[in-house]
């Protein structure tokens, strides 16, 4: 099979995950608190993700170089997730999807400062208009913004800046031995909120461990086949197919939680949807004629 090809079918795989998720952190919304969901979020995953690192890296599995930069991606790691499931909790499964998929604005509009990338007239033109689709879903200027708008915003803004210490990561660090430090940090953390905050934690039935085991599971999922998505494609083609999450989550939103999104809200997640293919677009045009000999 061409290489093209399975780093698409990663990518669906990442979509698919992305998706199921959003749909079990929104189920388990009704039974557990948000530390009893990252704590056994954090759990669960480990096992995958150690079996995967020993099994690709041997004893050095937990061998970092960029111990800084890791340090930077854990934090932003903690906000990230932290806020995409209080945004998930909160408000409806697509609108949440749609803002904390619009990282990829931000990281344009990043880039140029802690990069040093050059963003051209058409990303920029992008830029405008996914940040006006933003400004359509949250409404700020109603008066009615409420805590999960920001929870979006939040997300999707620690989500561009982890995005850009990924990058930086993977020049010189295995990126399961990234996760592996991670999700082990994760956990380091839940227990110690979960000691001092134990009115927040607490005794779950089978079928709730059940989805928790599978949340995790998901999580580690996730992870690894991003990872292997970018190894076999380009980051244009599995950034374009990433979108598909947005509407796939209104979807499931609508059908699963009954949840329905306002024509406003609608419209301004297509403003994003497209905002980012066309940034994803610039970006393969501009590797291309990187790659093109002579230029």
């Amino acid at each position: 099979m061409p290489r093209s090809l399975v780093g698409v079918a990663f990518s669906l795989c990442a979509v698919f995950f992305g998706v199921l998720t959003g749909m079990l952190v929104k189920k388990l919304s009704a039974d557990v608190t948000l530390v009893t969901t990252l704590f056994y979020r954090f759990l669960f995953s480990l096992p995958i993700l150690f079996g995967v690192g020993l099994a690709m890296r041997g004893r050095a599995f937990l061998q970092i170089n960029q111990r800084k930069t890791l340090c930077f991606r854990v934090f932003f790691g903690f906000c990230g997730i932290m806020f995409w499931f209080l945004s998930i909790r909160n408000m409806p499964l697509g609108l949440a999807t749609s803002l904390f998929q619009s990282s990829v604005i931000f990281i344009t509009l990043m880039s140029p400062f802690l990069l040093g990338e050059k963003v051209g007239v058409y990303r920029w033109t992008a830029v405008v208009a996914g940040l006006s689709g933003v400004l359509i879903i949250t409404n700020p200027f109603s008066g009615q913004m409420t805590s999960a708008a920001f929870f979006g915003i939040g997300a999707a803004l620690a989500g561009a800046v982890l995005s850009i210490l990924l990058r930086r990561l993977g020049k010189g660090d295995a990126p399961v031995s990234v996760a592996c430090w991670y999700n082990a940090s994760g956990f380091v953390a839940l227990s110690i909120v979960v000691m001092i905050l134990p009115a927040q934690f607490h005794a779950v039935s089978p079928p709730v461990l059940l989805d928790l085991i599978f949340l995790g599971a998901i999580g580690a999922g996730l992870q690894l086949v991003l990872t292997s998505a970018y190894r076999y494609a380009d980051a244009v083609v599995v950034a374009s197919m990433r979108y598909l999450q947005m509407p796939l989550s209104g979807v499931v939103g609508y059908v699963v939680f009954s949840e329905i999104m306002t024509p406003t809200e609608i419209f301004g997640a297509i403003i994003i949807i497209t905002s980012c293919l066309v940034i994803a677009w610039r970006e393969l045009v501009r590797s291309q004629e990187v790659n093109q000999p002579g230029i």
